[in-house]
């Protein structure tokens, strides 16, 4: 933004003018932040602002170096050149600057030439040339006024008008309630009917596809509203796209805010509904040169402004249509400084309060590019369905993904809307929702595990300390998978020590298992059965089977085989959903275990697991690929360090990790001009950055039967499998049973 172009505007606007005990200073743009526009790049650019005035000079400098049509004749009047400067004159770091500065221009002379002249048919062929031409406004800047009295012509004189012609019949007075009102109008500006038919037709369709502005009477002291800029009050259909100016000088206090509000032309009056206000004290071009500016106020320089404004929100917002780029303006104006006497009801919670005096309030852009109400993704596939807050579609990604669809998300855009339809671009990475590790439950976990093992899993040692051992026959135990899964060969998860699963079950609290086991001299064979339950019901399901086989006196390995059901969830990935759909997974893995006793109190123990996870879609993931993963521990254990009952268990340990696999993602992406959604799909891998390492140490001692302690402690590098990071914690546990 040229700075300087931008102070031009700076004046001072003294009490006979203001009505104030006080000379103010002021700045029309920085009134409507204009310059938080500026900031985020909208100029206007692409779109057109279409103007009806006495006539222009298109030499002018801030004029000259446009894309200008002229529709019918011109000549070079200092009014419609004033105007034409303030909606979009040039941004070259001279002069003044429009408030689109770079929209290009569609520009109609009212007398088509003439500038002491107007005819309807010639507006209304104004307005359909714009219209085909693609014009997204229409500035009016100017309004009926009395030959007689120079007084502006109002609704209230058009409606004694009709009152007279219905309620006065004569040979030669054919009107009735039944009359049109074109017929009314036409009588009052002594054209024919079919003239302003015409011209209310072709007004009407301008508004289905942009924004008329009209300037207000700048009359202060008019009980009724201009009649040209009224004409939604006669022909409602009108309203769907139109607004009216208001001239106002704000004052503001300390803190910013407006404190007072300086009325320096007529009010909105029946127009209130569709109204607004705007400091009309600018700077703008003359005729006198080509590089001529004065200083002028009227409601006739608020208009451009709303026009300027119009074009900036087109182009930040392409996918709106007009009536919605209007309804911003209206939803987001100023109103604090306004008591309001009605309300109007934009849809999805949003409503704006206005009054006859300053409509609805003072004209913020800022407030219009920011969203309006609340902000989300669709409740719907149409973006006027209303939002849901984007935590109830966030993704969750498991342990074993890492940062895999944070990575897979990067530089990807993804659009939320607001209240009322309009879309904003984020970062598609704010799906996604960390799931920090519930340190409680590894507290728990730890200090349950009070039992200072002289075997390990391989070694089905809830059925004996020794594989050998002649059952006769199969024995059968239950209790928390973290244990009884451990015994049977399956994972080991470090009994609380480190975070991030172990494996394709979790082991956490809610986790039961229960297993039978046949032994025999050199060999054993197991299987069970578990169950995940979480307040939510059932979480995950399956089933595992392990043989066991002595290789050496000293030497045990296990081979396992397990399956796992989970809802809701698919390793621990996580998918929320509006329609309250949720992710189901198949996993299965194979594991192996191997304990090494090499002398009484030092063994050696290795974990492994590999497998393939198969999973459906939910929310915005549409699709899973069959994913592998692994996960793998190794050790060694070492007892009677201190004391007869103690043990030091030093751990190397990878925690599942997705190893290959990819998802698609379907992400809203924007919205068409009916508010269908939009979307785009994105293929992202699922393995992780790295790949994390935990190296644990944990002490363990029974004092006394009762009575234990647990210490451990855990350093985790690539922490989340995610390059770079690096963690650790540590913990102590006391337990006394009485």
């Amino acid at each position: 933004m040229q700075v300087g172009e931008f102070i031009a505007q700076t004046v001072t606007v003294g009490p006979l003018t203001s009505g104030a005990r006080h000379a103010i200073t002021s700045n029309a743009y920085s009134d409507i932040n204009l310059h938080y526009a500026r900031a985020a790049g909208l100029t206007g650019a692409g779109k057109t602002i279409a103007i009806i005035d006495d006539g222009f000079s298109l030499s002018h400098n801030d004029l000259s170096k446009k894309k200008v049509t002229v529709f019918g004749g011109n000549t070079a009047e200092d009014h419609g050149t004033f105007v034409a400067t303030i909606a979009a004159g040039n941004q070259d770091g001279n002069g003044v600057m429009g408030v689109a500065s770079g929209a290009d221009l569609h520009l109609t002379s009212w007398g088509d030439g003439d500038a002491t002249k107007s005819n309807t048919a010639h507006l209304a062929a104004a307005t359909s040339d714009a219209s085909r031409k693609g014009a997204i406004v229409q500035n009016n800047s100017w309004g009926y006024f009395s030959e007689i009295s120079g007084a502006s012509i109002t609704l209230a004189d058009y409606n004694t008008l009709v009152s007279d012609l219905v309620n006065s019949p004569s040979e030669d007075n054919t009107f009735t309630n039944d009359t049109p009102a074109e017929a009314f109008l036409a009588r009052y500006f002594d054209e024919s009917a079919e003239v302003w038919t015409d011209y209310v037709s072709k007004l009407d369709e301008f508004t289905k596809q942009g924004v008329v502005v009209f300037a207000q009477s700048n009359f202060e002291d008019d009980l009724s509203s201009s009649l040209i800029a009224a004409l939604p009050e006669i022909f409602p259909e009108l309203k769907r796209s139109w607004v009216v100016a208001v001239n106002g000088l704000p004052e503001y206090d300390a803190a910013g805010n407006i404190s007072e509000m300086h009325r320096l032309s007529a009010r909105c009056l029946e127009t209130a509904q569709y109204c607004l206000t705007a400091n009309g004290s600018v700077r703008g071009g003359t005729t006198s040169s080509d590089s001529a500016y004065k200083l002028d106020t009227g409601t006739s320089f608020v208009a451009p402004q709303i026009s300027g404004s119009i074009a900036l929100l087109a182009e930040a917002f392409p996918a709106l249509p007009a009536a919605d780029l209007l309804k911003r303006l209206f939803a987001s104006a100023n109103n604090s400084f306004l008591t309001a006497s009605g309300t109007v009801d934009f849809g999805n919670g949003v409503t704006h309060g206005y009054n006859e005096e300053f409509g609805h309030g003072f004209l913020d852009l800022k407030a219009a590019l920011l969203p309006i109400g609340n902000v989300g993704v669709p409740d719907t596939n149409n973006a006027y369905g209303g939002v849901a807050p984007l935590s109830e579609v966030s993704v969750a990604a498991g342990t074993a993904h890492g940062d895999a669809i944070r990575n897979g998300l990067r530089g990807v855009a993804m659009a939320i809307y607001d209240s009322l339809g309009a879309n904003f671009t984020i970062d598609a990475r704010a799906l996604v929702e960390e799931q920090s590790q519930d340190f409680g439950a590894r507290l728990a976990n730890f200090q349950s595990d009070t039992t200072v093992k002289t075997s390990t899993a391989a070694s089905y040692s809830f059925m004996g300390n020794e594989l050998s051992q002649d059952t006769g026959g199969f024995q059968f135990v239950s209790g928390a998978f973290s244990e009884v899964g451990e015994d049977l060969g399956f994972m080991r998860s470090g009994g609380g020590l480190f975070s991030g699963d172990s494996s394709i079950v979790s082991d956490g609290p809610g986790t039961m298992a229960f297993a039978t086991v046949k032994k025999s001299d050199s060999h054993g064979f197991g299987a069970l059965a578990f169950v995940e339950h979480t307040s939510d019901g059932v979480a995950s399901a399956g089933f595992g089977f392990s043989a066991a086989r002595t290789i050496a006196p000293d030497l045990t390995s296990v081979f396992g085989f397990s399956v796992n059901g989970e809802a809701g969830t698919a390793l621990g990935l996580s998918a929320e959903s509006l329609d309250d759909e949720s992710l189901s997974a198949a996993s299965s893995a194979f594991s192996f275990a191997g304990e090494w006793t090499y002398q009484q109190g030092l063994s050696f123990f290795a974990n492994a697991e590999l497998g393939m996870t198969v999973s459906s879609g939910a929310g915005y993931i549409t699709s899973l690929d069959p994913a592998l993963h692994s996960a793998f521990s190794a050790g060694m254990k070492v007892g009677g360090v201190f004391a007869k009952s103690d043990a030091v268990t030093f751990s190397l340990r990878q925690p599942l990790r997705v190893e290959q696999g990819s998802a698609t993602v379907r992400l809203p992406t924007g919205r068409m001009e009916d508010g269908t959604i939009s979307y785009a799909a994105h293929e992202i891998d699922l393995t992780p950055s790295a790949r994390q390492l935990d190296f644990g140490l944990r002490y363990h001692i029974d004092f006394l039967e009762n009575t234990s302690l647990g210490l451990g402690a855990a350093l985790s590098v690539n922490e989340g499998h995610t390059q770079g990071n690096l963690g650790g914690s540590g913990i102590l546990a006391f337990r006394h049973r009485f």
